[in-house]
């Protein structure tokens, strides 16, 4: 790979971006930096717990400070600093942080990852990433999914360059990536 290539992901709560990151960190080397890393720096400064609701809110309240974009503008300046060939993030939420990485970067591609809710809230429950993941039920989890920081995810989908369904096995969905890189690499 001669120039920085930088794909970014988005999905619904439990769709499966860490899974696709993690692959494409292990077998292609990419390089994992994240919006959320932002907003977990600000939380431990003001000594917060990282909860999804934190999270959520956090966003939301830089979102309408300073811009929608303001994330992504952050997390593009990283990214330019970053000594790597190959950068793979997830967390793209808002048309506005999408738009601003496609103007941004050119050798930018952007993934949506689908599954279906039911079994994204399986995932999330099994995972636990979040400190309050564990005693999530489905209809806290789907209110969730409807807060101002997730709830334009799904109308992302359109916008993908690439869209991995992550509902089958892992294996299918390994090759789903290796049929997407095939296709970035040439």
């Amino acid at each position: 790979m001669s120039k920085k290539i930088v794909i970014g992901i988005a999905g619904n709560i439990g769709s499966g971006k860490g899974t696709v990151t993690k692959y494409l960190m292990e077998k292609y080397g990419a390089k994992q930096m994240r919006y959320s890393k932002i907003l977990t720096d600000i939380l431990e400064r003001l000594y917060l717990d990282n909860e999804r609701k934190n999270l959520a809110g956090l966003a939301e309240a830089l979102r309408n400070a300073f811009g929608g974009d303001i994330l992504s503008k952050v997390l593009e300046k990283d990214i330019q600093n970053y000594q790597a060939e190959f950068i793979v993030f997830d967390g793209i939420r808002k048309k506005a942080e999408l738009n601003y990485f496609k103007n941004k970067i050119d050798n930018f591609f952007f993934i949506f990852v689908d599954v279906p809710i039911e079994v994204a809230y399986e995932r999330l429950i099994q995972r636990g990433e979040k400190t309050d993941d564990n005693s999530k039920t489905f209809e806290e989890f789907k209110k969730d999914q409807l807060r101002p920081a997730d709830r334009d995810v799904p109308s992302l989908k359109q916008y993908a360059d690439f869209v991995i369904d992550n509902s089958g096995s892992l294996e299918e969905t390994y090759l789903q990536i290796d049929e997407m890189m095939s296709r970035i690499e040439n």
